[in-house]
C-alpha cells in the first residue's frame, strides 16, 4: 500500500511503502532515437513515436528499509549519483549493500571514482551468472568489494538481502535480476522504451544480449507483475521513473506513472 509520495528538485523522487522507502536517483532525462529497437514496425512508430524519438532516462534507487539498512539498486553513473545521494543527506559510507541488475557500465558507473572504491562499507550483491558475465574490466571493480552471489529464482521472488527479494529476468544479460521491496519492483533494464515495450512488448533492442529471451522474459514478468499488483521502478524510466501498470484494452500493456 502507498502511504505517500513526494519529489524534491529534479534528481530524487520518494516512494514511501509499508516497510521500506523507495527513492529514486534520476541521473538525466532524455529523447532518445529509433535506431536501438529490434522489431518495431512503421505502424508501430506511427502509433507511439511519430517524431521518431522516446523518453528516457538514467536511474538508479535506493531502499531505506525498516531495519534501518541503506541499500542501492544500482549506481547509474559516479558524479551523478553522489549529487543525488547529497540531496537527501545519504553519504557513501552509509551505504550496507548495493544490488546489481546487471553489469553494463551506466549501472554500475557510481562503484568507482578514479578507479578507487567509493561505498567502504558496502556488500555487493548480484546474480551469479550475471557475474559469470564479467569482464576483466568489470571484475577489477567487482574485486574491491566484498561480493556475495545469489541464485535467484525465475518463477517467484527469493530473498537476498534484507527485506528485498530478487527474480530472474534473463535476456538481456545473462543474469538479469529484478528486485523487489513489498509490493514494488525494480525491473532494471526488463524496459529500454516504454513508449514501445509497454503497448508492444515484443520490441526488442540492441542492447539485448538474447533479444528473443529478453521478450520471452519481459512478457512473462510483466503478466507477473501484473497479476500481483506490482507497482514498478526502471532504470530507464522518464521522470518519475516508477508508476503503475495494466494490461492494455487492446493487447500490451499501459503504464501510468506516479
Amino acid at each position: 500500500m502507498m502511504i505517500a509520495i513526494s519529489a524534491t528538485a529534479q534528481q530524487t523522487f520518494m516512494y514511501q511503502a509499508s516497510t521500506a522507502q523507495v527513492v529514486l536517483l534520476s541521473q538525466g532525462q532524455r529523447q532518445s532515437g529509433l535506431n536501438i529497437l529490434i522489431g518495431a514496425t512503421p505502424e508501430m512508430i506511427a502509433h507511439v513515436a511519430p517524431d521518431n524519438t522516446y523518453p528516457s532516462a538514467t536511474n538508479a534507487f535506493l531502499i531505506r528499509t525498516q531495519s534501518g539498512k541503506n541499500i542501492l539498486i544500482d549506481t547509474g553513473f559516479a558524479k551523478e549519483l553522489f549529487a543525488c545521494l547529497q540531496e537527501i543527506n545519504v553519504s557513501p559510507e552509509s551505504i550496507d549493500a548495493i544490488l546489481i541488475t546487471h553489469l553494463h557500465g551506466d549501472h554500475i558507473g557510481g562503484l568507482t571514482l578514479e578507479g578507487q572504491k567509493v561505498f567502504p562499507n558496502a556488500t555487493l550483491m548480484m546474480s551469479k551468472f550475471e557475474a559469470q558475465s564479467a569482464n576483466e574490466n568489470t571484475l577489477k571493480i567487482m574485486n574491491l568489494y566484498d561480493l556475495d552471489l545469489f541464485d535467484p529464482n525465475d518463477q517467484t521472488p527469493t530473498a537476498v538481502f534484507d527485506d528485498i527479494k530478487a527474480m530472474a529476468n534473463y535476456g538481456h544479460t545473462p543474469g538479469h535480476t529484478i528486485y523487489f521491496i513489498d509490493n514494488v519492483a525494480i525491473w532494471g533494464d526488463m524496459t529500454h522504451a516504454m513508449a514501445f515495450q509497454m503497448p508492444y512488448p515484443q520490441v526488442a533492442v540492441t542492447y539485448d544480449t538474447d533479444p528473443n529471451t529478453a521478450v520471452k522474459s519481459r512478457l512473462s514478468m510483466l503478466e507477473y507483475l501484473v497479476a500481483n499488483h506490482y507497482h514498478v521502478g526502471g532504470m530507464h524510466i522518464a521522470w518519475p521513473g516508477m508508476g503503475s501498470i495494466k494490461e492494455g484494452e487492446e493487447g500490451g500493456y499501459v503504464f501510468n506513472p506516479f
